[in-house]
């Protein structure tokens, strides 16, 4: 019996040694599971919008830069900051008023009559109150710069006949705490 078993031994030995040979080419090579990580997920930082300017409830100081006006259409581009340069923003309340003054070279029967006279037309918003603003006030692209527009702006009609007009236009834009100086701005055309 003892050789039952011996021969059992020794076929299982071959078995588990492959008779000595090297040849491990049919031998699957099992490489390490990969192990993946999830990322890490950070949340984003949110970080307002820079908006540059001041508001112009905020300001202390108001000066209006006229950029263009446009006397045949009472257009008007201009800026609008504070004494420090800082644009301001949220401009929405107004006083425009355009004059028509004789042209100090035209002939006149009336001398000092002609020099005096002058025809307005005058534009308003006041968001305090319900009054339906005149004029369109818009905000461009630029920070602090805006355009006005009117569709009935005729200060010719109120002139004399014949009359040859000189346009200017005084602006004055108005803030919580400030308003710049009015002054009068001839036309660019």
């Amino acid at each position: 019996m003892k050789v039952k078993y011996l021969s059992a031994i020794l076929a299982s030995s071959l078995l588990m040694f492959g008779c000595n040979s090297d040849n491990d080419d049919d031998v699957a090579v099992i490489d390490p599971p990969v192990v993946v990580v999830p990322p890490v997920v950070v949340p984003p930082v949110v970080v307002p919008p820079v908006i540059d300017g001041v508001s112009i409830d905020d300001a202390s100081s108001v000066v209006v830069k006229l950029d263009t006006f446009d006397a045949t259409t009472g257009a008007l581009s201009f800026t609008v900051a504070n004494s420090d340069g800082e644009a301001l923003t949220n401009v929405a309340d107004y006083d425009i008023v355009y004059f028509g003054f004789p042209d100090p070279a035209s002939a006149s029967t009336k001398p000092k009559a002609w020099k005096r006279w002058h025809v307005t037309q005058s534009y308003q918003c006041d968001s305090s109150t319900s009054d339906e603003c005149t004029g369109t006030l818009e905000a461009t692209d630029t920070t602090g710069t805006y355009t006005f527009n009117v569709h009935d702006l005729d200060l010719q009609s109120k002139a004399s006949d014949n009359a040859t007009l000189l346009y200017q236009v005084a602006i004055k834009i108005n803030g919580t705490l400030a308003s710049n100086d009015i002054e009068l701005i001839s036309a660019t055309n």
